[in-house]
């Protein structure tokens, strides 16, 4: 058993963490809910039909919950009545990150498809019985959805980087500093071309920028769905060991 990590104790972790916010996941739950049905009677109202509704609900829901929970991932740890119990608890920091990303990630992925899943048949139900028609059916494994999930786990590991980092209104300040940051970059990315169009196409030098464009075309994909997330998660590692060594634990 490796003191840096335990799945047993991982698995401990995970369990206290659902039943400390089971209460909240089914006021949630029901919500979506809620609104999901309703949606869908006033597409069912309009004549039925809506091909992309539950696509929709899936992305939005997984994006708002996702993130937003994500945000809130390390409230105890910045919260000076609940930070000790929780650093105290244990566990190491590896696992205690591991246990919340594990959340925010899979788990949501997971509640998500589930609970559109599940809710989407019986919300039609109801539309063929009130007005005879049906919204085109949620399919938890067509493209969609799976083609905009590794954009929300890219998202989702700027948001953890935020949650460990911020003390307060951390859900604010990452989105406040994500579109600094990206300012920024497009700002520095757009003087870097002026640059180089001058240096190289003002009289002086000819180059082709071709093969340079293609090592970029292949290389973006998995420096931002790979290289950027680990990095912003074992940034956030980081951070949540600082604090656990800081406070003597």
């Amino acid at each position: 058993m490796s003191e840096q990590l335990s799945l047993r104790r991982l698995a401990l972790l995970l369990r206290n963490d659902a039943l400390a916010g089971y209460r909240l996941l089914l006021i949630v739950s029901a919500t979506l809910a809620a609104l999901l049905v309703f949606g869908a009677l006033i597409g069912a109202f309009n004549g039925g039909g809506f091909r992309t509704y539950y696509d929709g609900c899936f992305i939005g829901a997984l994006f708002a919950c996702g993130l937003i929970g994500t945000s809130l991932s390390f409230r105890e740890l910045h919260d000076k009545h609940r930070n000790t119990s929780y650093l105290l608890l244990p566990a190491s920091a590896l696992e205690k990150t591991l246990a919340r990303l594990a959340l925010g990630t899979v788990g949501v992925i997971a509640y998500t498809l589930v609970l559109v899943t599940v809710v989407a048949p019986l919300a039609e139900s109801l539309n063929f019985a009130v007005f005879g028609v049906q919204n085109t059916a949620f399919k938890p494994f067509g493209w969609l959805p799976w083609t905009l999930i590794p954009h929300y786990v890219v998202a989702q590991s700027v948001f953890f980087l935020g949650a460990a980092w911020f003390r307060k209104a951390h859900f604010i300040k990452t989105a406040l500093a994500f579109h600094v940051f990206l300012a920024g970059f497009t700002g520095l990315s757009v003087l870097l071309g002026w640059l180089l169009e001058r240096t190289f196409h003002g009289g002086y030098y000819e180059v082709d920028f071709l093969p340079l464009g293609g090592f970029f075309e292949v290389a973006w994909q998995p420096v931002y769905y790979v290289a950027l997330p680990l990095f912003l998660w074992f940034v956030a590692w980081l951070r949540v060991k600082e604090t656990q060594v800081s406070h003597g634990v």
